[in-house]
């Protein structure tokens, strides 16, 4: 089935724009928990940092430091190894899913 097939069909293009329209929505929550875990990813970056440092941050180091540890977390996750690892953990969640 094509998206042309939905659009021929009124309820079937009703389904098909509700899915769309569902979808958008789970983007920009994904989007929204994703920039969550980074800030997570930022504030470890600088407690560690400060655990090592008798003076408080300047904020010019906060955005240095925040910046070099999204780097190295997106770094990670680009590495071939943990793609194929999410991937093979999505075939399985998606295999769980549809047995439910």
């Amino acid at each position: 089935m094509t998206e042309r097939d939905n659009l021929t069909d009124p309820q079937k293009a009703k389904e098909y724009a509700q899915t769309m329209t569902n979808s958008r929505n789970e983007l920009e929550t994904l989007r929204k928990e994703l920039q969550d875990l980074m800030v997570k990813f930022g504030l470890r970056a600088l407690k560690l940092y400060q655990t090592g440092a008798n003076e408080p941050l300047l904020p010019t180091q906060m955005s240095y430091l925040i910046k070099y540890e999204l780097t190295n977390a997106i770094a990670d996750l680009q590495e071939q190894k943990n793609i194929e690892e999410i991937i093979k953990q999505t075939k399985t969640e998606w295999q769980n899913q549809q047995q439910k």
